[in-house]
């Protein structure tokens, strides 16, 4: 198995993974980090990584790179990695707080391709999505229902209106997409539900995506897939000071600038400027996961590979194929329980939200279960 140029014998160190496995505190890898007002954002992310940075060294650098019998010759092959990424994140803020933007982004991409990103198959992420996986898209209208093109990314014509977010480049299209309904909404901080348009979204070929994921549903992915569980962790531990730089929950939430997006923003055009990789899988910093059971959820973008000076991009339009869009509203219309019976079948699925506090519903029964479930019935096209 491969982590960049260290090989290892994954079977001869089986045992390791229990070792590292236990000193695992999911809180010291919690995400989003929240500031206070008083934090100034390049010091505060120069602390939590390098609280980062030690948290490793005191407790799994002894297990890990001391203790894993990597290449001959190859001196802490994951700490090494993890000091450079996190140098290299601290320095790319400060260059852009100095208004040396070109300096900033040149200092990302080199730290990225020292670490391992220059060439990102080396990643040990199940970083493939099959064909005809289900995704949502919502957009507010208080006033109409949409057409499937009004669900896509934004018209290149209109590209004027795209604004600055986590991984939105202003000018710049791109087409979001959640796994659940639920995420959608959680992203327009929970507006009314009858203001919402959905539609549904399935790939029509695999996906290639760059991951950044909690380290519970890191954990979750590993159990009864043992020949991958060591490289996937320590991929995982590289990884996390990007992961840590990317979910900063914005303080200033009116403001123009935010620097909480300075490093998502570079990573997304990363990922882009690498045509073999479609787009990126992220946790939402609005959703409190604490309230989901036997569930999770995250966002997904995928930029746009083709510029044109109106339309949309040829390349996601043949990517995705997706549902005409539904609203809550409409589908108590449609569904009338007074003149129709329109009642959810019975399955396996146990997942629970907790939308009450101290109050678990099973997530099928709730608007967004009854949403999706209608929507998967639906045909889908381009559009």
């Amino acid at each position: 198995m491969v982590l960049g140029r260290y090989i290892y014998n994954t079977k001869k160190n089986m045992s390791k993974y229990e070792d590292i496995l236990e000193k695992i505190n999911p809180s010291d890898f919690k995400i989003p980090l929240n500031q206070t007002d008083k934090d100034y954002f390049p010091d505060f992310l120069e602390k939590r990584l390098v609280q980062y940075v030690n948290l490793y060294e005191e407790k799994f650098y002894p297990v890990i790179d001391q203790g894993i019998p990597f290449v001959p010759g190859s001196k802490d092959p994951v700490f090494s990695k993890i000091k450079l990424l996190t140098e290299s994140l601290i320095k790319t803020v400060e260059y852009f707080y100095n208004g040396e933007i070109l300096k900033a982004t040149e200092t990302f991409n080199q730290g990225m391709d020292k670490v391992f990103f220059k060439d990102l198959s080396i990643l040990n992420f199940n970083t493939k999505v099959p064909v005809g996986q289900t995704f949502y898209r919502a957009r507010i209208s208080e006033q109409r229902l949409f057409k499937r093109a009004d669900l896509f990314h934004i018209n290149f014509n209109l590209r004027h209106l795209v604004s600055t977010n986590r991984y939105s480049i202003p000018g710049f299209p791109a087409l979001y997409l959640g796994d659940t309904s639920y995420i959608c909404w959680e992203e327009f901080d929970q507006p009314e539900l009858k203001n919402l348009n959905f539609s549904l979204f399935k790939n029509t070929r695999e996906l290639n995506i760059v991951q950044l994921l909690r380290i519970e549903d890191l954990l979750a992915q590993l159990k009864g897939n043992k020949s991958e569980e060591i490289p996937f962790l320590l991929t995982y531990f590289v990884f996390f000071p990007l992961t840590l730089a990317c979910s900063v929950r914005v303080r200033q939430v009116k403001g123009n600038f935010k620097p909480e997006y300075i490093i998502p923003q570079l990573l997304l055009q990363y990922i882009n400027e690498n045509p073999d990789y479609d787009g990126l899988k992220y946790s939402s910093s609005k959703v409190d996961y604490s309230k989901l059971h036997n569930m999770t959820t995250y966002n997904y973008v995928f930029p746009v590979k083709k510029i044109k000076a109106e339309g949309y991009c040829d390349n996601l339009e043949n990517l995705f194929h997706c549902t005409q869009p539904t609203s809550l509203n409409l589908e108590e219309v449609v569904h009338n329980p007074v003149g129709a019976s329109h009642s959810m079948p019975v399955t396996a699925d146990d997942r629970k939200i907790e939308l009450i506090e101290d109050l678990r519903s099973p997530y099928t029964r709730t608007s967004f279960g009854k949403l999706e479930h209608n929507l998967k019935k639906r045909g889908i096209g381009k559009i």
